[in-house]
């Protein structure tokens, strides 16, 4: 008797692909689409799986597919668990992922509470990684073989008792590859273009989606001693480790620092920049490292993951000491711990303690 198997449809090329799969695997598949604004899909709107074209292009991808589509409303629990901290960390100098928050709060947690409801026994995606369940029903959150699209960074904060159920399809495949196999079914997604955007911006630069909701005042530019190098015009518009368009003189200047609670940017040199010590809040594991191990420590989706030794874990904090500094680590962002291609879990940034 095959599996029932709620696919989360995207409309873009890689969950068409995910689902082409699964029905050759001889899953039954029904394809959903959450729509995630308070807002009706129009031609106009871009960006996400909120727009026009995506949840236009997801139907007809199911309809060719043979399988069953359906809408649904997610709105209200993506505002509260994504748009609204994204929107106060934002307030608060932190650079937030909002991808990890809607992986790990939203997406997988809405996907099964449909999955029972419709009698479906899993939810697959068309992200690039890997689940394995071992002997002993384990679930291992592996990086996907195509390492360029790997997107096991923004997944390690998905539940544990749900990750064992999750299907990533794409896991094992290229880009070239997906597309290729879409073209040999005849998806219309075949060549669509990715969007690299948030999501809920649609199409606006995220600093655009602020203004308005975030109260941005011009303040000072200072180094680490205090002295005022130049005037900034907002702390959204900057980010650590940012270095062009500060507008300084001498230099090279780096960001070090958005200091919310006196409105500065704090700017240094490159080795001011680099942090070995970094602690996390906030941890999700899947299988929690001890202080003493060997990992690899991984501050933002696209830095190479860094040899580092865990040196404390207590409740919801944890702390990495990396081997070689390690520089733009943000605080707000993941900080994604790993063993060799497995995911262990992670947290959130802290900003680091400076002795005065």
């Amino acid at each position: 008797m095959s599996e029932n198997v709620l696919l989360l449809m995207s409309g873009g090329v890689d969950s068409s692909v995910a689902g082409a799969m699964l029905i050759e695997q001889g899953f039954q598949v029904v394809g959903a689409t959450m729509k995630q604004l308070d807002a009706e899909p129009t031609r106009e709107m871009s960006g996400g799986c909120c727009s026009f074209g995506d949840v236009r292009d997801a139907r007809r991808i199911a309809a060719s597919l043979g399988v069953e589509h359906y809408t649904v409303n997610t709105a209200p629990e993506f505002n509260q668990k994504v748009i609204v901290p994204f929107i106060r960390s934002y307030e608060a100098g932190l650079t937030p992922n909002p991808c990890v928050r809607c992986n790990s709060f939203v997406r997988f947690e809405e996907a099964f509470e449909l999955a029972r409801q419709w009698g479906c026994d899993r939810v697959a995606t068309g992200h690039y990684a890997r689940v394995f369940v071992d002997e002993d029903g384990e679930p291992h959150l592996m990086r996907a073989a195509y390492r360029e699209k790997d997107q096991s960074y923004y997944l390690y904060g998905v539940r544990k008792d749900l990750l064992k159920n999750i299907l990533f399809p794409l896991g094992g495949l290229t880009k070239p590859e997906v597309r290729e196999q879409a073209r040999t079914v005849g998806l219309a997604t075949a060549d669509k273009e990715e969007s690299q955007e948030i999501c809920f911006t649609l199409g606006r630069s995220y600093t655009e989606f602020l203004a308005g909701r975030v109260e941005s005042r011009p303040g000072p530019i200072v180094d680490r001693r205090g002295n005022e190098l130049g005037v900034h015009q907002g702390l959204t518009g900057y980010t650590v480790g940012q270095r062009r368009g500060l507008g300084l003189s001498g230099g090279p200047w780096y960001v070090l620092e958005l200091d919310a609670r006196n409105n500065a940017v704090v700017v240094g040199t490159k080795e001011e920049l680099g942090e070995r010590s970094v602690t996390a809040t906030s941890a999700r594991w899947i299988h929690p490292p001890v202080a003493g191990d060997r990992v690899l420590g991984q501050i933002r989706s696209r830095h190479v993951p860094a040899e580092a030794v865990v040196t404390n874990v207590d409740g919801s904090l944890f702390t990495l000491e990396f081997d070689e500094p390690q520089f733009g680590v943000a605080p707000g962002q993941a900080l994604v711990v790993s063993r060799g291609d497995e995911i262990l879990g992670g947290g959130m940034i802290l900003p680091p303690r400076r002795v005065s």
